[in-house]
C-alpha cells in the first residue's frame, strides 16, 4: 500500500505521540518509518512537557505551549515538541484543559494530515476540532500502568464512539472500548535484527533485559533470580522511565548493582546498532515484569529477543494472554519458576532457536504496517467488523 493508493496518505499522517522521537525505538517510531517508505509524510508531536520544566527550560517550554515548531527529525519525518499547563490525566478539569492546548497547537500549527492518530486517552477530546480519519492507537492498559490516571472510563468511553477506528496492539485491550470491536495489531520484528552479521559469541550463562525500565519491572523478582543462581549475570540495558513519584522504585532498581556487584549491571540506553552483538551475547532474554502491570501487552523485546534466536522467558501478563506466543516461551509465575527457566534455556534442545527467528521472520513492522494501514484507512479485516459506520464527534 503506498500514497498512491490513499488520498490519505498523500496528505501525510500525523502522529499525536506518546513518547519524545529519541530515542525511536518505540511502536509509533517504527509505523512511521514504514509510512515514509510507502510515500507518506510524517508529523510526530511528542508527549507533552508540563509546567515542570518551567524550571529547568522556561524559553523552550513557553515556545510550544501555542503551537508547533518542527524540524526534521528522520527522511520524512518533522517533529515538534508540545507544552502544556498539567498532565491530562490529573483529572477531567485537567483534561479539558490539555485539550483545549492541544487542539489549540495544532489548528496554529497548520496541522492537516489526512490521518491522525491519538495514543494517550485524555488527549482524544483534542481529535473533535480535527478533519480526516481520526484513529486511537492502544499500547497499554492505561488504568493497569496508570493508577493514578482519573476519568479513563469516560475517556475510553468517548473514543469508543467517535473514533474512525481503534487499533489495540492485545485483544485483552478490546474489552477496553464499550460497543467497539477494534482491529487487534501487534507489534512486531525489526527486519535489521534479522539481517544483522553475527559477530560475538554466546556467554555461558548470562541474561539480558533490553527495554525500558519502569515501576513494572519486578526488582523482587530479580532479586531473588540472582540469589537462586549466583553463578548468572545479568545486565540490564535501557532508559529509565520511572516518574518523579516513583523515585524509591527507581532507587531500589540501581540498589542492585551494589547487592549484585560483577552480576547485576545497569549499562543505560542501548543504541539501536549494538542491539545484535548485545542479543547474540546472551544465553536468555528476560522479561520480568509484575504481571499485574504487563496484562495486555505486545512486547517488543519479545520480538527482538526472537529475531535473533534468544530463548524468552517471561512473567505472567505479557504473553500469556496472546493468541500468538513466540515458540519455546516460559512463561513463569514465580522467581524459582524463573530461575528454572533460565537453567533450562542455557541448554534446549536444537531447532528452538531457529524457529524462534522464523516466527520473528513472519511478522515484520513492514507486514505489521499494512494490517495497521488496512485498519486506520477504514479496510477492516475480513471477520471483523464495527458497529460504528461513521464518527460522532462534536464540539467540546
Amino acid at each position: 500500500m503506498t500514497s498512491s493508493d490513499h488520498p490519505e496518505l498523500a496528505a501525510g499522517v500525523g502522529f499525536v505521540a506518546k513518547d519524545p522521537w529519541h530515542p525511536a525505538i518505540r511502536r509509533e517510531h517504527m509505523i512511521a518509518g514504514q509510512l515514509v517508505r510507502r510515500g507518506a509524510p510524517v508529523r510526530f508531536v511528542q508527549a507533552p512537557s508540563d509546567w515542570r520544566r518551567l524550571r529547568t527550560d522556561p524559553g523552550n517550554w513557553q515556545r510550544h505551549l501555542l503551537r508547533g515548531h518542527f524540524r526534521p527529525a528522520a527522511p520524512g519525518v518533522t517533529v515538534s515538541e508540545r507544552s502544556t499547563l498539567v498532565p491530562g490525566l490529573r483529572g477531567p478539569g485537567a483534561e479539558r484543559v490539555d485539550a483545549a492546548l492541544l487542539g489549540g497547537f495544532l489548528r496554529r500549527s497548520g496541522w492537516t494530515p489526512g490521518l491522525t492518530v491519538l495514543m494517550f486517552p485524555w488527549e482524544w477530546r483534542a481529535a473533535r476540532s480535527l478533519g480526516g480519519r481520526v484513529v486511537f492507537d492502544c499500547t497499554d492498559d492505561w488504568a493497569r500502568l496508570l493508577p493514578q490516571a482519573r476519568g479513563l472510563p469516560d475517556q475510553l468511553r468517548r473514543i469508543a464512539d467517535e473514533a474512525d477506528e481503534v487499533v489495540v496492539v492485545n485483544e485483552v485491550l478490546s474489552d477496553l472500548f464499550p460497543g467497539r470491536t477494534p482491529v487487534v495489531v501487534p507489534n512486531g520484528t525489526d527486519e535489521e535484527l534479522l539481517t544483522a552479521a553475527r559477530t560475538v559469541q554466546r556467554r555461558e550463562r548470562h541474561a539480558v533485559y533490553v527495554g525500558s525500565v519502569a515501576e513494572r519491572f519486578d526488582v523482587e523478582l530479580v532479586r531473588q533470580v540472582l540469589t537462586t543462581l549466583p553463578d548468572w549475570t545479568l545486565t540490564v540495558h535501557g532508559q529509565l522511565v520511572f516518574p518523579q513519584r516513583a523515585q524509591a522504585a527507581a532507587d531500589r532498581f540501581l540498589a542492585l548493582e551494589q547487592e549484585f556487584p560483577g552480576r547485576f549491571t545497569y549499562a543505560g540506553l542501548l543504541a539501536r546498532d549494538r542491539l545484535p552483538a548485545v542479543l547474540d551475547a546472551a544465553t536468555v532474554g528476560l522479561i520480568p515484569d509484575v504481571p499485574s502491570r504487563a496484562l495486555g501487552q505486545s512486547s517488543m523485546k519479545a520480538y527482538d529477543y526472537c529475531a535473533r534466536g534468544v530463548p524468552v522467558v517471561a512473567t505472567a501478563g505479557h504473553l500469556e494472554h496472546s493468541s500468538d506466543v513466540p515458540p519455546h516461551t516460559a512463561v513463569v509465575r514465580s522467581a524459582a519458576e524463573m530461575a528454572e527457566a533460565m537453567v533450562a534455556a542455557a541448554d534446549e534442545p536444537r531447532g528452538y532457536a531457529e524457529a524462534r527467528v522464523a516466527w520473528a521472520a513472519d511478522r515484520t513492522w513492514d507486514r505489521r504496517t499494512d494490517a495497521w494501514l488496512d485498519a486506520a484507512l477504514g479496510n477492516r479485516p475480513v471477520g471483523v467488523t464495527g458497529v460504528h459506520e461513521s464518527r460522532t464527534r462534536n464540539a467540546c
